[in-house]
């Protein structure tokens, strides 16, 4: 089981501020109520992987488009959460 301090630290890099509003990208809070911490981690490594291959289209198509930095943000995002999760599994 994951820690509500492990939690909020995961959601805090998958909720992206926009001045007035929120994104999450994903609510890793309600995932936690009905998935084990090694299953929200393989969630997000497969969510991860189809923003690879969308970003790689995008990039193909116009390495220009600002898309492309918002899929790169979003990667970054899950990959930090996905480590802030399996630090804590490590450690358990």
């Amino acid at each position: 089981m994951m820690t509500n301090q492990t939690a909020n630290a995961a959601q805090e890099f998958l909720t992206v501020n926009h001045g007035d509003r929120q994104h999450q990208i994903v609510n890793i809070e309600l995932m936690m109520r009905r998935h084990q911490p090694e299953e929200v981690v393989d969630f997000l490594v497969r969510l991860s992987l189809q923003y690879k291959k969308t970003l790689a289209r995008s990039i193909r198509r116009d390495r220009s488009d600002p898309f492309i930095n918002e899929l790169v943000a979003r990667r970054f995002r899950i990959r930090m959460a996905i480590n802030t999760i399996r630090k804590e599994v490590r450690a358990a």
